[in-house]
């Protein structure tokens, strides 16, 4: 209930005996800016209506629900009876007439709404006859206008003070915005900030690792900023941050108090006392301002000592830096340069890890540096892959020995043969009749080389014995051709080529190539390797290959040859090394291919999985910028 009026004419001091006095509207409103309008209004009611007995006004509160507020006499009997009918009139939402049991008197309520919303409730008992209730509801009606034109009032004064605080933070946030430079910018600002609050001056700091620096003053960009005043200032402002919260002088808390209002909680402000005594007794307001719980700068407010700052400033200052602090934080960024904005951003994350809280942030930089160390500490195998194809160490040519015909083929591509064993053989029908010539030949040729001695005519016998000569030539020359006929296998091979099972009976010339033939336990392995890795090979190292017909078993080899020979394989170049296998299996055939990895070291796992990547990336860069 408001506290009561001073003047002797207020119902709150009379008593129910005593005739209320008539009050004209510049008093009422005096009494109404007295925090007693309530009471003074009653007394006005009262005056004009002394048939109520008891009186009560119910005035809805922040909580949205009714609190008496005047009420006449002041006795709790009539508290409760008229709260009954204050309660009832809530609930029906509407003026109340009722009759009491004793039938002397009446109970009225009359609802007050505003915009629909219910605002207040008059309610009191009557002692008049029943023809007069209406003229007495009328009057009652009458005088509820004055408590609805305050609530009107008071509905404009708030909204002309949102529209002020509304166009303070609009101007600050231009402010802000408009200047070319930061500096420009936050003189702007705390010049829109005196102006909005009243302020004789205003100064801005900031902080940087705890320590506050004076960067402009309202009302003056040519201020000495090292002035005794401005160092006042300053170490105000230090005084705020350094207790990291609001500090005003003269304390908030005894203004509140003396406006009936709970006092807020302060620091300790002897730099602002101090500042307040050199400005003949100026109130002085120190605002931190923060940013993502940092604390970024230092608002420093001057009034006139007749206007002190109260809660209700200081929290208009809050919602107005809480708003255009951020834009103007942002404008600091934004000025930054290049390595100030990667120096901001660094410090920032660092502070992010190291407080509280951040689960996610701290477990993504644990396993970064788990990732890092893994790399920087782990190495492996570098092994060098590359597609290997099995080949014979060497490969024989069977040809046909002289012009003539096929006469059987007992031997094809991929049959074994053993050393000795018949491959194919030549029509030889020629070759003997030309051995048995020969034959009969050296026989007649030695008969007349016997009768020739016989006649001792050695002229003669001398030319028998040359056609002798001849004949046994040309009988050599037969059984050689005659053993060559049949084409024998020189070892234990596999025939790789030649198929003469559809060339028996055709021609075939001298030299003409008809079989090829592989050993079978002589191989040699062949690599292509990648143009970036051979670099990374060398002669004498040792890795395993897989074919694809037997990949569960892996076969070791050693490195025997690198070549200059190149090749294009699916877009790649590649180069051929070859390889010797110390071990071979019977399941070896020419031409199986598999894969081999050549062991070149250990190194770090990073340098093995990006050695392709930095290669190309290194090429690349020479072409455009080498």
């Amino acid at each position: 209930m408001d506290a009561e009026v001073s003047a002797p004419e207020s119902p709150a001091q009379q008593s129910p005996t005593q005739q209320p006095v008539r009050l004209t509207l510049e008093q009422l409103n005096q009494y109404a800016q007295q925090g007693q309008g309530y009471d003074a209004w009653l007394q006005n009611l009262l005056a004009d209506m002394p048939e109520f007995t008891a009186t009560l006004i119910a005035v809805q509160n922040q909580q949205g629900s009714l609190q008496p507020i005047a009420l006449w006499p002041r006795q709790q009997s009539h508290l409760e009876r008229l709260g009954d009918l204050v309660d009832e009139c809530c609930e029906q939402q509407r003026p109340l007439l009722l009759s009491t049991p004793s039938g002397s008197e009446y109970g009225l309520a009359y609802p007050l709404f505003v915009d629909s919303r219910l605002v207040a409730v008059f309610a009191g008992y009557v002692s008049a006859k029943e023809e007069d209730l209406d003229g007495i509801m009328g009057s009652v009606e009458k005088h509820v206008l004055w408590i609805e034109s305050r609530f009107h009032r008071d509905a404009y004064l708030q909204l002309q003070e949102n529209l002020q605080r509304q166009q303070t933070v609009i101007d600050g946030y231009v402010a802000v915005g408009k200047g070319e430079a930061i500096k420009q910018s936050a003189l702007q600002w705390v010049d829109s900030l005196a102006r909005g609050f009243d302020c004789d001056r205003v100064s801005l700091g900031s902080v940087r690792h705890g320590l506050v620096t004076l960067d402009v003053i309202s009302g003056s960009s040519e201020f000495a900023l090292n002035n005794v005043t401005a160092k006042q200032i300053t170490q105000a402002m230090q005084e705020a941050c350094d207790q990291r919260r609001i500090i005003a002088w003269p304390v908030v808390g005894d203004q509140d108090a003396a406006e009936g209002m709970p006092p807020e909680p302060g620091g300790i402000g002897l730099q602002a006392e101090k500042l307040s005594l050199a400005q003949r007794n100026a109130s002085v307001l120190s605002v931190p301002v923060y940013h993502q719980d940092a604390l970024d700068a230092v608002l420093t407010f001057e009034r006139p000592a007749q206007a002190p700052f109260t809660s209700l400033d200081i929290e208009r200052v809050e919602a107005n830096l809480a708003l255009v602090g951020v834009a103007f934080y942002h404008r600091k960024q934004a000025e930054l340069s290049f390595w100030g904005s990667c120096k901001h951003h660094l410090k920032l994350q660092l502070e992010r890890l190291l407080a509280p809280g951040y689960v996610k942030r701290k477990l993504f930089f644990i396993s970064l540096t788990a990732l890092v160390l893994f790399f920087a500490l782990a190495r492996g195998d570098y092994q060098i892959n590359a597609d290997a194809v099995l080949e014979p160490r060497q490969i024989r040519v069977v040809s046909a020995p002289f012009n003539g015909y096929l006469k059987s083929a007992s031997a094809r591509a991929g049959d074994r043969v053993e050393a000795g064993q018949t491959l194919a053989a030549m029509e030889d029908n020629e070759l003997r009749l030309e051995k048995i010539k020969a034959i009969s030949l050296l026989s007649q040729n030695n008969k007349q080389y016997t009768e020739a001695l016989a006649e001792r005519n050695r002229a003669q016998a001398q030319i028998y014995a040359a056609q002798m000569e001849q004949a046994k030539a040309q009988l050599a020359s037969a059984e050689r051709k005659l053993d060559r006929s049949q084409l024998k296998a020189p070892f234990d091979a596999l025939v790789v080529s030649g198929d003469l099972s559809q060339r028996i009976g055709g021609s075939v010339s001298q030299g003409e190539e008809l079989l090829r033939l592989s050993p079978m336990t002589d191989y040699r392995l062949i690599l292509y390797v990648n143009e970036y890795r051979i670099g990374d090979v060398q002669v004498g190292q040792r890795g395993r290959v897989v074919l694809s017909s037997m990949p569960d078993q892996s076969f070791d080899f050693d490195v025997e040859t690198l070549t200059p020979v190149t090749e294009v394989q699916d877009g790649s170049t590649v180069f051929r090394v070859e390889a010797r296998l110390p071990e071979t299996s019977d399941q070896f055939r020419p031409g199986l291919v598999g894969i081999a990895k050549v062991s070149a070291g250990r190194r770090h796992l990073i340098d093995i999985w990006t050695m392709d990547l930095r290669k190309w990336l290194s090429l690349k860069l020479w072409s455009f910028w080498g």
